[in-house]
């Protein structure tokens, strides 16, 4: 069903123009919500609505002011709009906005736990238009009984829904305005475009989409005005009855709907910044569980051919039915060296949801809502990396108090009981949280207009309104505590090579003066990686333990505590400060990068990596895993398909890959201007390999090449 839609000269002058002209793009520390004007609008709405009866009903008209007062940016050539303005401030300005940054900083109630990282009900917001919505909101607060001063907390609720809606409504009707105002200081085609983009402004997000352009550009206005990290669901699905019915008519041809998805790629080059990322998913099946693979799925595959750019995060779900022609061409694309799509096992984590108490529904109706982690749509109050739990650290305290009378188990024992320990504080501080976000909103609440059942029971997201509300604590450095465990059996125990005080003696010193006992551990021992019946059984062993004792846990919303395990670009702060370990790993080294063998150890082929990892069952960690695998650019599209399908097969979760060749990643270090849009896989995200930290280049050169 390849449509062969060549990229259009419009996209190669847009990309171009962002690359050298977006804030996002230049300067890596911006922030992509609340920063520059949009922060000093924010600011100054928290000011200027001081007399607010609650902190949320003032967050919330805050956000309308802001959302109200925004200057709209208009790119020439633009089919789709929606970014922020970095114009500079004048000399007041900048004096103002110091002073509101310590207002931000220390005056407001702080951001408190997870924020964002859910996909909203783009199906209703495409149906009933932002209007329909406000008065679906309205006929609930008519009916609030004002004598039953219980019902206090819906009024607020709505109300803040009502202020914030109304705003994002100013802001497409700000810039319809411009769009017209450019229009006339525009001549024959560009005029012509401006006027258009106009149109679809004075018509969407306010009213019901009529048209695949109105669709595409109502959910990006809207996620725009979020300045947040929120999923765009699966947009070959919900977009799809527009696409049809524009082509089936003639409104739009495959070339002009596929340089609209390319647009929508791009405009997240104006809304992510260096550390952020979102996401998007297609593939799979549907809400019934039906497969679905239509002329959409490949659009947004070609998009990502035509944009090579980090963001969105495009995840393909594969089934049993997906067609080798779509899985071909996803591998093409993978071996261009563009960094997507990743892979996702629809049905695996379908039945996972299910075994953890998701209805159908929502089990068949799911996606990762930035990097990896999974939640479902529309419907979600889960928090995710609530919090990162470096728990090699946590293995490392309690082995340092293990003495040379100790057996293996009594070690492991000693691990199991620190993990307890340690989550009992962890987890009381993520509770205290999750009560300060129900006292005082982290999300804006407009969000909450879009998650079920959120205006059915009067509640925000913040406040448990969402049918699901589990959280997902993120173990960084599993890996590495399998490999220490399994590094320190096959010393201390099998060879006896070393006591538990001189393994202990050796870590203190970071391995100096026993470099010959670093290299054996590095060359010798056999790693978990290569599909050994023993460090598999250790990695299940781990695993287990983990979702053992989290069981025993329940959230501030009675709901699961769910783990994950990925690293995002975290296995490098994590890393810094952990001392060294068994496995290898010097002080203030990088953690393994999520779900994989610790680096350098799968050195035996991917097939027996990927064994390796689906033998400690990673679909029990809905909260993600990211599994990086490196190839060669060499490899045969056949190859990676059959290794792909045999990893679904498995029982495995999800596949990245970096197929880019070790050599040129050195060269990229070295010339860093030759490589300027070079990608590459992280910790569950893209990023341009040479804006990323010296550490992180190296640990992506470091990992086993197939």
């Amino acid at each position: 069903m390849n449509f062969n839609t060549p990229k259009t000269e419009r996209i190669t002058f847009l990309k171009d123009y962002y690359l050298n002209n977006s804030p996002m793009v230049l300067n890596r520390d911006l922030m992509p919500w609340k920063c520059h004007k949009s922060l000093y609008l924010y600011v100054e709405g928290w000011v200027k609505n001081s007399g607010a009866p609650t902190v949320r009903l003032r967050r919330s008209m805050a956000e309308a002011y802001m959302l109200e007062n925004m200057k709209p940016v208009i790119c020439n050539k633009e089919l789709l709009a929606g970014q922020p303005d970095f114009s500079p401030f004048d000399k007041d300005e900048q004096i103002q906005f110091e002073e509101y940054q310590k207002i931000y900083k220390s005056g407001m109630p702080p951001i408190k736990g997870s924020a964002d990282h859910t996909s909203l009900d783009y199906e209703k917001l495409l149906a009933k238009g932002i209007e329909g919505v406000m008065e679906e909101i309205k006929l609930k607060l008519d009916a609030i009984d004002i004598y039953d001063g219980r019902q206090a907390e819906y009024y607020e609720f709505y109300k803040c829904c009502l202020i914030e809606l109304e705003g994002v409504l100013k802001l497409a009707e700000n810039y319809r305005n411009h769009a017209l105002r450019l229009a006339d200081e525009a001549e024959g085609e560009e005029k012509k475009e401006y006027l258009s983009l106009a149109d679809v402004f004075s018509r969407v997000p306010a009213k019901p989409a009529r048209t695949f352009r109105e669709a595409l550009q109502s959910v990006h206005l809207f996620l725009y005005s979020l300045f947040g990290i929120y999923s765009a669901g699966r947009p070959d699905q919900y977009l799809y009855p527009y696409y049809e019915k524009d082509i089936r008519e003639g409104v739009m041809t495959q070339l002009e709907a596929q340089e609209l998805i390319d647009c929508f790629y791009l405009q997240y080059m104006n809304n992510m910044s260096a550390w952020a990322t979102s996401s998007l998913m297609i593939g799979g099946r549907n809400k019934k569980g039906e497969a679905v693979e239509n002329p959409l799925t490949w659009h947004f595959l070609t998009a990502i051919e035509h944009t090579r750019i980090p963001d969105p995060n495009v995840g393909l779900c594969v089934t049993d039915e997906t067609s080798k022609e779509l899985l071909r061409y996803a591998c093409e694309l993978i071996k261009s060296g563009c960094g997507q799509p990743q892979i996702w096992n629809n049905d695996g984590i379908t039945k996972s949801m299910l075994e953890r108490g998701y209805d159908k529904e929502a089990a068949n109706w799911f996606t990762h809502s930035t990097c990896v982690e999974i939640s479902p749509i529309g419907c979600s109050g889960v928090s995710i990396t609530s919090p990162y739990i470096n728990i090699l650290n946590i293995f490392l305290e309690s082995f340092k108090r293990c003495d040379d009378t100790m057996t293996f188990d009594e070690i492991y024992s000693s691990f199991e009981k620190e993990l307890e320990s340690n989550l009992k504080g962890i987890l009381l501080r993520e509770h205290l949280f999750q009560l300060e976000r129900k006292r005082n909103t982290t999300d804006p609440v407009r969000i909450s207009a879009f998650i079920n059942d959120c205006i059915e029971r009067g509640l925000s997201n913040d406040s448990g309104g969402a049918r699901y509300n589990d959280i997902q604590p993120n173990m960084l450095g599993m890996t590495n505590v399998i490999e220490s465990l399994n590094v320190i059996r096959e010393l201390v125990f099998n060879q006896k090579k070393l006591s538990v005080g001189e393994f202990n003696e050796i870590l203190n010193k970071n391995y100096e003066g026993s470099e010959d006992i670093l290299a054996y551990i590095k060359n010798k021992v056999s790693h978990f990686g290569t599909d050994t019946k023993e460090t598999n059984s250790l990695a299940k062993r781990v695993a287990d333990t983990v979702i053992s004792i989290l069981g025993k846990f329940t959230t501030f919303r009675g709901a699961n505590f769910v783990p994950g395990a990925f690293s995002y670009r975290n296995h490098e702060y994590h890393g810094s400060y952990t001392p060294a370990s068994p496995d290898g790993r010097l002080s203030g080294d990088v953690l393994a990068d999520g779900s994989c063998p610790v680096q350098g150890y799968d050195n035996q082929g991917p097939t027996l990596s990927l064994n390796s990892t689906n033998s400690w069952e990673p679909l029990r960690f809905l909260g993600g895993i990211s599994v990086n695998v490196k190839i060669s650019p060499s490899v045969p599209t056949d190859r990676l398909m059959a290794l792909i399908e045999g990893y679904i097969k498995q029982n495995g979760m999800q596949l990245q890959f970096n197929v880019v060749d070790t050599e040129i990643l050195k060269d990229a270090q070295k010339n860093p201007d030759k490589y300027a849009d070079l990608i590459v896989r992280i910790g569950g995200y893209s990023d341009y390999f040479t804006k990323i930290t010296r550490k992180l280049q190296d640990d992506v050169i470091s990992r086993s090449q197939n």
